[in-house]
């Protein structure tokens, strides 16, 4: 991903809806709104995504490994149904 040419540029996003570490912003030259995510839960995230990767190559069919995999996609689709409602919310379509 590239920043933008001038990153501290003040520009004015439209939230849509806040809830815990999560954000739906809709950013101005966008068709769609996108998720912000807290920079600690995205960490999180990718390190759990990381880890299991390693283990499995290491260890094929390793449960715990299995088990943050799951961890991670029970996340996914809680922040998924979250944008998908709020989507709803403002009679917007999804993007897929």
């Amino acid at each position: 991903m590239q920043p933008s040419a001038d990153p501290e540029r003040p520009t004015e996003v439209t939230l849509l809806s806040q809830a815990g570490n999560a954000a739906v912003v809709h950013l101005p030259g966008r068709a769609f709104p996108g998720v912000n995510l807290q920079g600690d839960s995205l960490s999180v995230l990718r390190t759990q995504l990381a880890g299991a990767a390693g283990t499995l190559r290491e260890t094929p069919g390793d449960a715990d490994a299995l088990d943050e995999l799951d961890d991670v996609v029970r996340e996914l689709n809680a922040l998924l149904a979250y944008y998908e409602r709020v989507l709803a919310q403002h009679g917007m379509r999804r993007p897929y």
